[in-house]
Order: C-alpha cells, then sequence, then structure tokens
C-alpha cells in the first residue's frame, strides 16, 4: 500500500499562508486612519474573500493525496476525489521535469487523464518511491509496467 502527501506543498503552503495574513493585517493596521475609513464594508469584505480564496486554493492543493493498494487507486486533487480500479489504469506519465505524474484511465487510444497532486516532484526521492510503487502495484494487479 502507498499513501502519498505533498509534504512541502503543505509547508511551504502553510508559511506562505501564514505570511500571507500576517501581511494584510499588518499593512491594515500600518494604513494611516484616514486611508481605512475610505474603505467601504463590501470592499474589506471583498478583500477578505479574495484572501480567504487564495488561501483556499493554496490549502486544498497542500491536502491532496494519493492512496493505492492491490484494488485500485484514491485520488483526492484538491476537493475532488476518484476511485480507480487498476484494471482502468494504461499507463502512469512521470518524466523528468514534470510537477507530478499523470495516471492514464479508460480508453487506450484517447486515454482520461488525472494528474496525481499527491506526488509531488518537490518531494524528490519521496516522488519517486511513490511512483515506483504505484507502478509495482498496477504490474502485480496485472496492469503492466
Amino acid at each position: 500500500m502507498v499513501v502519498s502527501y505533498p509534504r512541502r506543498m503543505r509547508i511551504v503552503g502553510g508559511i506562505f499562508s501564514g505570511l500571507l495574513v500576517l501581511a494584510v493585517i499588518i499593512g491594515w493596521i500600518t494604513l494611516p486612519d484616514h486611508l481605512r475609513a475610505l474603505f467601504t464594508p463590501s470592499q474589506v469584505i471583498t478583500l477578505l474573500l479574495v484572501l480567504f480564496a487564495i488561501i483556499g486554493v493554496i490549502m486544498a492543493v497542500g491536502m491532496s493525496s494519493v492512496r493505492a493498494d492491490h484494488a485500485g487507486l484514491e485520488i483526492r486533487n484538491a476537493v475532488r476525489t476518484h476511485t480507480i480500479d487498476w484494471q482502468q489504469v494504461h499507463g502512469l506519465v512521470y518524466r523528468d521535469g514534470d510537477p507530478w505524474p499523470t495516471l492514464l484511465i479508460n480508453n487506450r487510444d484517447d486515454p482520461d487523464k488525472i494528474m496525481l497532486l499527491g506526488i509531488q516532484r518537490t518531494d524528490h526521492e519521496r516522488a519517486d518511491r511513490a511512483v515506483a510503487t504505484l507502478r509495482r502495484l498496477r504490474s502485480e494487479a496485472g496492469g503492466g509496467g
């Protein structure tokens, strides 16, 4: 069984999100009163919603994961989860320079592609081991190489 998630993305995303919130707070506090008074409540709410949207995207990608065993895979990319049997898998692409592996499923001639955001190149050897384990599980399940 393999369980993978983007460790460095979670760390960097958490730090970046914290710094972004801190920068917004410091920026608001240091803004002169006469300029703060120019903001309407709806403008402040809009700016906060944009801040939360940015943090939400960062955290959603950071919470992505890949779980696989002999039966198949469960892939969580941001907010969407895919459950795939090994019989549906026709390939696993992970070339040098790819930020994450791509799973090729269903039709061999024109396969659907699912990015495995839970395995990211920034995790180096950890990502390579996860891909090697996925390939081994696929092979053992009769899906080829």
